[in-house]
């Protein structure tokens, strides 16, 4: 067994949790056992929004038909104890999915708080072994499924729908804010934020947009091939990061969104005048501190390949290593991953990872909050700029767009910077 400080995703019913935690009107049931209930108190810490997370545990084991732990008795007890709850969910435990305990067949009783009989999510697909990304994923896709009802008008403008991180995605909300400015900036409006912040007015109209814009892909990717295939709505999968892949899913949109191309284009090279510094610093910056640099990146998919990107095509580093914990994704990463670095590889076991960065012999290790231990051992900076990350910043600042393209510039200029100026005073030089 691995310590918890040693993994890099929860359990399969964590992610069904952090999606539920992210929309309104989502309530989830989690059947796990007794002292299984760490979902809440996690939430309480992370997120500052005032509120209980949306849980409620179902304890497994317990076989009196009068007290707690009955299922179909539990669930029937959240519809009464939430009457605004719209939807439930049901999640378990690995305890409770090795149990071999069947799901019920049960029906939900109307809410006396919407007058409606909430939908209730079983989550079928749920086995031993899955981990939390990946059962994200698919419990976004069921949840749109069971809310989306016939095939309502597209809207008379250009509007998209934002995939995004659910809650405890590093500055999150920052994310979708920028997105959403320079998708304004070219003239389309957003249809619906997905999942953070959506209810199931949201969810029912996102057949609405012309196309879906995926912020992120590890949670977006089923549900947005749902609506394509059902409703034919394009996708923009170029990940938002660095000025060149911004300026790409913007240009993506606009085809999508039948806009003019220049019109467009003018809204990126004034973007790129006024707020982009990636490309700035990069011309700005002495060539020693940046010819020769070699990088390592881990962490999820989206951010990994956007900054190696960034990083080896505007920038001038050299990716010395790309990887991901996301086992279920391996096949498309390392696609992907190998047009910008021959170092591209898959790996779940930190202490693997570790090896594969030392390997790499970089200058500069971009990853999630483990691979700041490997950094200190090489001696070399360390940005953490991938999830899973420490912390919840109180002022949330994004590393997609044109905005986070500055963000990554000045965290580029801090580290790089600093470390050439301690080697010169190793060395000696004033």
């Amino acid at each position: 067994m691995r310590l918890l400080r040693g993994v890099y995703e929860g359990p399969g019913s964590h992610g069904i949790l952090r999606v539920a935690a992210s929309l309104r009107g989502v309530h989830a049931v989690l059947r796990a056992l007794p002292g299984e209930g760490y979902f809440p108190a996690l939430y309480g810490s992370r997120e500052r929004v005032g509120e209980a997370a949306p849980v409620t545990l179902s304890p497994l084991g317990e076989e009196a038909k009068e007290s707690p732990g009955d299922l179909a008795r539990d669930l029937a007890s959240v519809v009464r104890r939430h009457p605004r709850a719209e939807t439930i969910v049901l999640a378990r435990s690995e305890a409770a999915l090795l149990s071999g305990e069947n799901v019920p067949a049960t029906s939900l009783a109307e809410s006396l708080g919407t007058a409606k009989t909430p939908r209730l999510v079983t989550c079928s697909w749920e086995a031993p072994g899955m981990r939390e990304t990946e059962a994200a994923e698919l419990a976004l896709e069921d949840l749109i499924r069971a809310h989306v009802r016939g095939r309502p008008e597209r809207s008379p403008y250009p509007t998209v729908n934002l995939f995004g991180p659910p809650v405890f995605g590093p500055s999150a909300g920052a994310e979708y804010a920028e997105a959403e400015r320079l998708l304004d900036l070219i003239g389309v409006e957003v249809n619906a934020r997905v999942p953070l912040g959506a209810g199931a007015a949201e969810l029912a109209r996102l057949p609405r947009a012309w196309a879906n814009v995926l912020l992120y892909r590890e949670v977006g990717e089923s549900a947005t091939l749902y609506l394509q295939d059902e409703f034919g709505t394009g996708r923009v999968t170029t990940p938002m990061i660095g000025a060149a892949g911004t300026g790409a899913a913007l240009r993506a949109v606009g085809e999508l969104c039948d806009l003019d191309p220049k019109t467009v284009q003018r809204t990126i090279w004034t973007e790129l005048a006024h707020t982009a510094k990636l490309p700035w610093y990069a011309r700005l910056e002495p060539p020693e501190v940046l010819q020769g640099r070699r990088v390592a990146i881990f962490g999820d998919f989206t951010y990994p390949l956007g900054l190696g990107y960034a990083l080896a095509r505007e920038v001038g580093l050299e990716v010395a290593a790309c990887g991901t914990y996301l086992t279920h994704l391996e096949r498309d990463f390392l696609f992907h991953a190998n047009t910008f670095t021959e170092g591209a590889f898959v790996e779940d076991d930190p202490a693997e990872v570790a090896a594969r960065v030392e390997a790499a012999s970089p200058d500069l290790v971009v990853g999630t909050h483990l691979e700041e231990e490997v950094a200190d051992s090489l001696g070399v900076p360390f940005l953490p700029l991938c999830p899973p990350a420490k912390g919840t910043p109180f002022v949330g600042r994004p590393l997609m767009g044109y905005a986070g393209s500055s963000v990554l510039a000045d965290a580029l200029d801090g580290v790089l910077t600093r470390s050439r100026k301690e080697a010169a005073k190793d060395q000696g030089q004033p």
